[in-house]
């Protein structure tokens, strides 16, 4: 209090006294004892803390909340998160086997089409619009509720069984229209539509149809094949192997991802966490950050971003708080799992890397090469690669583990993914709070 008194008496004009020479008794009446006293504790406080942590020796992780007891005698307690504890229990014995993956000819047949249509020609008709048709029409569109409508005009746009132009339900109502109008469409939208505030409400079009056009496809045949401009595909049975062959690289990796993502989350679901909240709200803030691409670094920018989604921030953060919870709890595991399994990628595996990612983004041309490298080839370019490797490196290491051909009798079965670790209860977010295995390395493994 001493030396508070001494402090503040420097920085106040008290009439008949110089600064810095200001009795106390004179100072409290001015300033008041609460003020002297709250001078006093920001000095005093941060160094009984240190002491405090580090002779109870706490792992803290961030800044503390303290709360005054009592002024005499002068009590304080301090509540800060600590590092996270992970135990993953008997992890070697998870299993579960990596789903198989089959091409189904209805899509092979579906993408042919969809590549045919790439070179469709359209020819204008003279009738009523049928499916498959593309039009060109000036559409006027409100909903029950809504002070303006939308408009457009000469919107073109192919009439599609099952797909969805501007609101779901419009397509279906203009098969059997004809060129002219305007034609008055009326529907209610369904009660499940992803847009909360206009769910179950009337939408009222006003479209005046310009033109009907028929798709005219080119003939799946050889001469096709060719027309594609690949060297390797001469003949449809070519084209046709190419084509199941790329959806058969698709579906393999979609189903790896999935795989990757079970997986980790058996893991997360037979292993005991705990840790502070604070790690989910910094999570938050990194989702957030990337959704609103860094919008977030200013208030402004975070404002307005805010205004352009229709959310409050507490909404916001709402919405991803299973999320992030669920990626703070993938990365807790998987950091565990390195530190288990040392798993640390070498200097020629980042080296290695590197001139994937080089490759894969410059290609052959020399003066990219030399551009893209120098972007990542820096020390901290380094330090983000290792972690993303070493990220993988141990999703590789869990893929081992719950993949091998071992006795499954008494080993935990492959649970749901939507199961939340330690607290028993379904997670009805954690399908949407998934995220990719590359996303997952960018979580704090480290923390």
């Amino acid at each position: 209090m001493e030396r508070a008194v001494t402090r503040v008496s420097r920085q106040v004009r008290i009439p008949g006294f110089r600064p810095g020479h200001v009795p106390r008794k004179m100072l409290e009446r001015h300033v008041g004892t609460a003020a002297l006293l709250q001078e006093a504790l920001q000095e005093l406080l941060p160094e009984v803390y240190s002491q405090a942590i580090e002779e109870q020796q706490v792992d803290a992780i961030d800044q503390p909340e303290f709360d005054l007891k009592s002024t005499e005698p002068l009590v304080v307690t301090a509540v800060v998160p600590v590092r996270p504890e992970v135990s993953l229990n008997d992890y070697t014995a998870l299993r579960a086997s990596m789903p198989e993956v089959k091409v189904d000819p209805e899509q092979v047949e579906q993408t042919l089409l969809n590549l045919r249509r790439q070179y469709a020609v359209l020819e204008p008709v003279e009738r009523a619009v049928d499916w498959d048709d593309h039009i060109r029409a000036d559409v006027s569109v409100s909903v029950e509720g809504q002070r303006e409508p939308h408009e457009e005009t000469d919107a073109e746009f192919p009439i599609r069984k099952n797909s969805v132009v501007s609101l779901p339900g419009f397509v279906e109502h203009l098969v059997g229209l004809s060129a002219g109008g305007p034609h008055t469409i009326e529907f209610d939208l369904p009660e499940d539509f992803t847009a909360e505030e206009i769910r179950g409400k009337k939408a009222t079009y006003q479209v005046t149809i310009h033109e009907v056009k028929r798709e005219v496809l080119p003939e799946l045949d050889d001469e096709f094949a060719k027309s594609l401009g690949e060297e390797s595909i001469e003949t449809v049975a070519a084209l046709r192997e190419r084509v199941e062959g790329d959806l058969s690289k698709n579906l393999e990796h979609n189903a790896r991802e999935g795989y990757h993502n079970e997986i980790i989350d058996l893991l997360v679901a037979t292993a005991t966490i705990d840790y502070p909240e604070v790690l989910v709200r910094r999570e938050v803030d990194r989702l957030i950050d990337r959704e609103s691409n860094h919008a977030s670094h200013s208030e402004e920018g975070l404002r307005n971003w805010l205004a352009a989604i229709g959310q409050t921030e507490e909404e916001l953060r709402d919405a991803l708080g299973e999320q992030a919870d669920l990626s703070v709890r993938r990365a807790l595991v998987l950091g565990q799992l390195v530190e288990q399994e040392s798993i640390a990628p070498t200097d020629e595996q980042v080296d290695a890397e590197i001139d994937s990612l080089v490759t894969g983004m410059a290609g052959s041309t020399p003066e990219n090469q030399v551009a893209i490298r120098n972007l990542f080839d820096t020390p901290d370019g380094r330090i983000s690669i290792r972690n993303q490797l070493q990220t993988r490196l141990a999703v590789e290491r869990l893929e081992a583990i719950c993949s091998a051909p071992e006795d499954t009798s008494a080993a935990p079965q492959r649970q749901s993914r939507r199961r939340r670790a330690g607290t028993g209860e379904d997670s009805p977010e954690a399908d949407e709070a998934s995220e990719t295995t590359e996303e997952v390395s960018e979580a704090p493994v480290t923390e």
